[in-house]
């Protein structure tokens, strides 16, 4: 691990390089006062999908010039670049499944010898521990056993299981062209209003106390340290959105959809969330005081006390 104390890093004023032969192979990276690194560009861009870095963190090919992420497109992967698309959005959705599935493989996996060399003096930074609850999240749900159907599928009809595949595309396909709505793009300018699109906005520590949200979009949306006091939340979505720290006190969230949701250290007291969706949600150190959760689904949410829920817990952590 090589990681360094030190100023938050002044943005260059001149432009990465565009030219492939002239681009570095391994970056530094930079957030919160911590470098870590040298990376490939392979690693950032995975590091991007599984959210352990964000286009506003610092990235450098000598740690002395430093350039924001977002400054160095080639460094973005295609799935985050086309994010605001209802497709999009499934694609980066595959994409951190997969990535997280390549990063379990590769632990399980025995390394070989020069790779274990290479290691010494791991040079990742350490991960946080919410984004280390997200990855056990995902892990529990690729390691559930293959159902019947599963099992079917890979047997001795390989003409039949390929027919079906291309059944579903094509189904998939036809879905999402009737369900692509024109100017369906998130704009992060927009005020607080019913169905305001913030999907993917950074919105962390915004005042947003008693503001009516109610059937808006902010899946995967950063709101940590947000202020809800007695916001109306209803109907949102609210998927993967990371609420960490954020004070809900008094918020209607009832019947909306926090699946895979950060809810670490929130206050949530006096919150309604009945018939809310808290599915794989992280509530870790939540305030609940006075909170309603009737009907509420926490399949595999993980607990004020850090316990996982059982998969038909409703309206209580079983």
């Amino acid at each position: 691990m090589n990681r360094d104390a030190v100023q938050p890093p002044a943005t260059s004023e001149q432009r990465p390089p565009d030219d492939p032969g002239m681009r570095p192979t391994l970056w530094f990276t930079q957030r919160d006062g911590r470098v870590c690194g040298p990376f490939p560009e392979a690693t950032i861009g995975r590091f991007l999908i599984l959210g352990r870095l964000h286009p506003d963190d610092h990235v450098s090919h000598d740690r002395e010039t430093w350039w924001r992420l977002n400054q160095c497109p080639h460094l973005i992967p295609e799935e985050l670049r086309h994010a605001h698309t209802s497709e999009g959005r499934k694609r980066l959705e595959q994409a951190r499944l997969r990535e997280d599935e390549r990063l379990r493989e590769r632990r399980h996996g025995e390394p070989p010898a020069e790779i274990l060399e290479r290691r010494k003096g791991d040079r990742r930074c350490p991960e946080a521990a919410r984004t280390l609850s997200h990855r056990q999240q995902w892990r529990n749900i690729l390691d559930r056993p293959a159902t019947s159907g599963n099992r079917w599928l890979r047997g001795p009809q390989p003409w039949l299981a390929s027919g079906v595949v291309v059944s579903l595309a094509a189904l998939l396909l036809i879905s999402s062209a009737l369900q692509f709505e024109p100017g369906a793009v998130p704009d992060c300018t927009q005020p607080a209003s019913p169905g305001v699109n913030w999907n993917y906005c950074d919105q962390s520590g915004a005042d947003l106390r008693g503001v009516d949200l109610s059937g808006a979009s902010l899946h995967s949306a950063r709101l940590t340290r947000a202020r809800l006091r007695g916001a109306r939340l209803s109907t949102a979505d609210l998927r993967f959105v990371d609420l960490s720290l954020a004070g809900l006190q008094q918020a209607a969230l009832d019947a909306t959809n926090l699946t895979g949701a950060d809810l670490t250290r929130a206050d949530l007291a006096g919150a309604r969330l009945d018939g809310a969706d808290l599915s794989h949600a992280n509530l870790s150190g939540a305030n609940l005081n006075n909170a309603r959760l009737d009907g509420a689904r926490l399949r595999h949410s993980i607990w004020v006390d850090g316990r996982r829920c059982a998969h038909d817990s409703v309206g209580r952590c079983d």
